[in-house]
């Protein structure tokens, strides 16, 4: 892509901060026991809206960067570059809890799929990897995995593949099935949503951004006044209904701003520092989303033994910026480097 977006990359940093505090919540008000300001109100699982604005960003960016692409060999370098970007660093993470899972018999055949086969529908219910966060990866290889279908058989493949979709939601709306439950999710919507708008923004007058990004905000906004339900976790990937309330009420939003923030930007622009900032900590945005699981693990026993006490906004604060720390410097010192070691083609 010969583009840089700058305005998407902060808002892939947005988006795994936003995560990152949802659970940063949840460790210091479930795990142990402390108030926060953000707890008790629509606020505090509000930042798993986080998923939804990163598959919109991923619809988005795979279009665009394959534009003019096509062919069986286009479609195998597509397919092996994604692999690339996402497997390893992923496995690397997942293998501490893993191997603690193995030590304590409970790692299972139906945990081994959604991890590494990436199949998270061993039955009705959602599978999560041992790495937790690595569910929506189940998602995305599917979606790299039909447009890369898509990029080999050509346009009439790619519209076949979206009408065995359109059915297969349909379907899953009435009839239960594990292969309903992932291949139909309602959450695919979303990736669909930012190929849309790569294919669109273009041609958009550019004053509508900003009416886009005043519609997000206030579709937001409702969800946060008048609440959102079920959709913030794992019911909505479980109950189809409910996965299809996610994608209106936070996929739509997630949407409008994402088409919003990449009309508005002018590429054609030298970025300043912040643009170069916000490009550093987006490039990392994957690690963090990844090792904010174990930042987590690690701050809950340290503060469980009682050797450091902290009220519980301090806990948040201090989990939120050791994650991105950390993030960071797994993004430099490993990401980068593995990138490095693995062909760029297969």
């Amino acid at each position: 892509m010969g583009e840089r977006f700058y305005g998407v990359q902060a808002l892939r940093f947005a988006a795994a901060t936003a995560v990152v505090v949802t659970h940063a919540v949840d460790l210091a008000g479930t795990r142990l026991g402390l108030e926060t300001a953000l707890a008790g109100g629509t606020l505090e699982n509000f930042g798993a809206v986080g998923v939804d604005v990163f598959f919109v960003i991923s619809g988005f960016i795979i279009a665009t960067t394959t534009r003019g692409q096509a062919g069986v060999d286009a479609a195998g370098a597509f397919l092996w570059r994604r692999f690339r970007r996402v497997a390893p660093i992923y496995w690397l993470l997942s293998a501490p809890i893993l191997i603690g899972m193995a030590r304590g018999g409970t790692l299972g055949a139906d945990v081994a799929a959604a991890t590494f086969l990436f199949w998270p529908f061993s039955g009705l219910e959602m599978t999560f990897p041992a790495l937790g966060p690595g569910w929506t990866l189940c998602f995305e290889m599917l979606f790299y995995a039909g447009f890369g279908l898509a990029m080999a058989g050509g346009r009439r493949v790619g519209w076949g593949l979206v009408g065995a979709y359109a059915a297969m939601l349909a379907a899953g709306l009435v009839v239960a099935a594990p292969v309903l439950r992932f291949w139909g999710a309602p959450i695919i919507l979303e990736f669909l949503l930012g190929v849309g708008i790569a294919w669109m923004w273009r041609s958009a007058p550019r004053r509508l951004g900003l009416w886009a990004v005043g519609l997000a905000v206030l579709g937001f906004g409702l969800g946060l006044v008048f609440g959102y339900g079920g959709i913030d976790d794992v019911r909505a990937l479980n109950d189809p209904w409910n996965g299809l309330r996610r994608a209106a009420v936070w996929g739509l939003p997630s949407a409008l701003l994402v088409f919003g923030v990449v009309r508005m930007e002018r590429t054609d622009r030298e970025p300043g520092r912040l643009s170069r900032a916000a490009a550093f900590m987006g490039d990392a945005s994957y690690s963090i989303y990844l090792v904010h699981v174990l930042v987590i693990r690690a701050l809950g026993r340290l503060f469980e033994s009682g050797m450091v006490a902290l009220p519980g906004d301090a806990v948040v604060g201090l989990t939120v910026i050791a994650s991105l720390a950390a993030g960071a410097v797994v993004h430099v010192w490993i990401e980068r480097p593995m990138l490095k070691i693995l062909p760029r083609a297969a």
